[in-house]
């Protein structure tokens, strides 16, 4: 247990090469793609940069944690900038609220946007934010290796408190009459790429998390943060392989002993996949797997254009007149929707310099089932309809300077993801918190990190919390496994001894 192979170089694959390389193991971080970031990656598209994973930073302080593991203090090239205004809420009838975690403004707000549903929106992130302190030790404290960890946590009766057999729609039913608060809410389901009507409440914890403890950007684009992660992990001594493809996890017996990759065979004593679970078993070790239903996959449009947009902030958010409809779409029709909710993100309001001056890079994102293939260009055009004429972004078709479009197929490609789905297999009830294990259940020393584990997805935070844990599962195994060597030495010893003194008295 010296040597390890970390296969994909995403937050996740990162955050645990760069524990298990502070803890004194030898490791070695696999990367299909010629840079790593998996799908935390940026672009530049002529004179205009963005980000391919644009979704609100919670929890900033966990890289704090990832640096503090590797005996570091946090790289001052990275830097996390809280959002004023942590989003902009378009609705249908024309009406907009912008969610922020300054509760003053949201309670001025609330009394002209629902003045109905005031009290209630309080009394909702007072019991989001119990919720979070129970749930809080099973994501951000204590790993879970598989999903009979929960059993045997003796707080299990505290962690039903947080009704985990309840539909994130039921619990938000509760505090909210006005439908366009319940499609505000409702949409953290979409963060774990699922339906709220079948996601547990337990991922309202998120919206304590924004509206609360607010959400920040990466100063500079998210190659900033993977830029410093890669220098972290170069400094605590993990060697990294870019453009190298794994090709086989390979078996001795029922342990593994190393990879085959790019043609060649690297020896190791315990590997880390920071691929999709279900991907890795198929490919990588040949295994038959059952079918599952797979959480979302997206299209993700980005947009140079030579104008600015004053409605726009950072975040925006536009709502359909049913937004009940999309769901039905993407999870059981299994079809892109025709009105989504479209979310459209404008890092140029709060870096002017990643666009030039009087323009704006947006990102346009609107999440369609995984592993289903649309026109690209058809849809494109559906949603320049919408944003020009729906939702009054004049000016936009005739101004597009630069653009690329990004479906299911590219993210499977860039991220080996099975179909492109941003989760692995869709949070649904209670079902949500059976993931794929840590541990391989039939493979000795065979681990898995990353968005289809624990604990789940969710953002760029919990992705870096899954590579920590992992490390700390494995040291855990090999402490294990050097006691039990000691005890079995120690016994050896004895019985050596023992035979040593009937020699000497015969």
């Amino acid at each position: 247990m010296k040597k390890g192979i970390v296969i994909g170089g995403g937050v996740a694959g990162l955050a645990a090469a760069i524990r298990l390389a502070a803890y004194g193991y030898e490791i070695h971080l696999m990367e299909k793609q010629a840079s790593l970031g998996g799908r935390c990656q940026s672009f530049q598209l002529g004179r205009y940069f963005f980000d391919g994973e644009f979704m609100p930073i919670l929890m900033p302080e966990v890289f704090d944690r990832v640096f503090w593991e590797a005996g570091q203090v946090l790289d001052p090239e990275l830097r996390f900038i809280p959002l004023p205004v942590n989003s902009r809420h378009f609705f249908y009838n024309k009406t907009v609220i912008d969610l922020s975690a300054d509760p003053d403004y949201m309670m001025e707000q609330l009394s002209v946007f629902s003045p109905e549903d005031q009290a209630g929106f309080f009394d909702y992130l007072s019991e989001v934010g119990r919720m979070y302190e129970v749930i809080e030790e099973y994501v951000v404290d204590k790993p879970n290796h598989c999903w009979t960890d929960f059993f045997r946590n003796r707080k299990l009766w505290t962690y039903l408190s947080a009704h985990p057999f309840e539909t994130l729609d039921s619990f938000h039913r509760r505090y909210f009459r006005d439908n366009r608060l319940l499609a505000m809410m409702n949409r953290y389901a979409l963060y774990m790429g699922s339906s709220p009507y079948q996601a547990p409440a337990a991922l309202a914890i998120f919206s304590y998390l924004e509206m609360v403890h607010g959400i920040s950007y990466v100063e500079g684009g998210h190659q900033r943060l993977t830029g410093a992660l890669e220098r972290l992990a170069c400094q605590t001594g993990v060697t990294i392989h870019t453009s190298c493809e794994v090709e086989e996890i390979l078996l001795k017996e029922d342990r593994v002993v190393g990879v085959r990759a790019n043609g060649e065979k690297l020896e190791a004593d315990f590997v880390i996949s920071n691929l999709d679970v279900k991907r890795t078993q198929e490919t990588l070790l040949a295994r038959k797997t059952g079918q599952e239903t797979l959480s979302s996959s997206g299209f993700l449009w980005l947009i140079g254009v030579k104008c600015l947009f004053p409605q726009l902030l950072h975040h925006n958010y536009f709502y359909p007149d049913d937004t009940a409809r999309q769901y039905i779409d993407i999870f059981e029709q299994q079809v892109w929707p025709e009105s989504p909710l479209i979310h459209v993100g404008n890092s140029s309001l709060s870096e002017p310099d990643r666009a030039p001056e009087g323009a704006s890079n947006l990102s346009v994102m609107v999440h369609v089932p995984a592993g289903q293939a649309e026109n690209m260009e058809t849809y494109r055009e559906r949603l320049l309809f919408l944003l020009e004429k729906v939702w009054g972004l004049k000016g936009l078709e005739e101004n597009i300077e630069t653009e690329q479009m990004m479906g299911p197929a590219e993210f499977e490609e860039m991220t080996g993801a099975e179909g492109g789905a941003f989760n692995g297999r869709a949070f649904r009830g209670f079902r949500s918190f059976i993931r794929p294990p840590m541990r391989d259940k039939k493979v000795n020393r065979l681990y898995y990190t990353g968005s289809t584990t624990y604990p789940g997805h969710g953002g760029i935070s919990t992705s870096a919390l899954s590579g920590l844990h992992v490390a700390r599962i494995i040291r855990e195994d090999h402490e294990h496994m050097l006691a039990i060597e000691a005890k079995r030495a120690e016994k050896e010893a004895k019985k050596r001894a023992r035979h040593h003194e009937r020699e000497n008295g015969s």
